[in-house]
């Protein structure tokens, strides 16, 4: 196990359950990106940059998508052309999610740790971004199911865009923000079981 899931079966402990992990996940997102004291979690307006974990609401710019996530979860890459990219977590069943967050979490420790130093620490405007590309990830994004939430974005479709420092991504991983539009939970699972 490694540092996300291990941080998920703390905040389970504390908080006495999951769901009220989940909730007091929630709550704190929702305070802190609005929160002057709380360097954890903040709204930029900035492009992605690759290894940050984004939430944001979304409209497509092109509504001929058959269906889409109106608020992702997204593990950013490298940006395509004008598009940015990454992982939509929402798109991923709960324990995949959480796989993938702790994988990457483990694979970029030693970049995690450099860019959570001193005044970066728990402080997600100062903290640096990870060498994480579509390039040097593709090999691993074959793995469970990984690329079927590889998605790109629209910068002029997003709005209110936040994001979390990496010492707050097992929050995250504990909330659900999917807002899905054009299908639901029991359709995206066989889309997921079938790809």
């Amino acid at each position: 196990m490694g540092q996300v899931k291990s941080d998920i079966q703390k905040l389970i402990k504390e908080q006495g359950s999951l769901s009220a992990a989940r909730s007091f996940s929630k709550n704190w997102f929702e305070k802190g990106r609005n929160a002057v004291n709380e360097k954890g979690a903040s709204f930029t307006s900035k492009r992605f940059f690759p290894g940050k974990l984004y939430v944001f609401r979304y409209s497509p710019i092109s509504k001929t998508l058959p269906w889409y996530d109106k608020n992702p979860v997204v593990l950013a890459l490298d940006p395509a052309g004008q598009n940015d990219v990454g992982i939509n977590l929402n798109l991923l069943p709960n324990t995949v999610k959480e796989d993938l967050l702790d994988k990457v979490y483990s694979m970029f420790s030693a970049e995690i740790t450099n860019n959570s130093m001193g005044g970066a620490a728990n402080n997600v405007k100062r903290q640096g971004h990870l060498s994480m590309t579509w390039e040097n990830m593709k090999g691993f994004m074959k793995g469970p199911g990984y690329d079927f939430a590889l998605r790109q974005y629209k910068v002029g479709g997003k709005s209110a865009q936040a994001f979390v420092s990496y010492e707050n991504w097992a929050k995250i991983a504990l909330c659900d923000f999917a807002d899905l539009q054009g299908t639901s939970y029991a359709e995206l699972e066989r889309l997921f079981k079938k790809r």
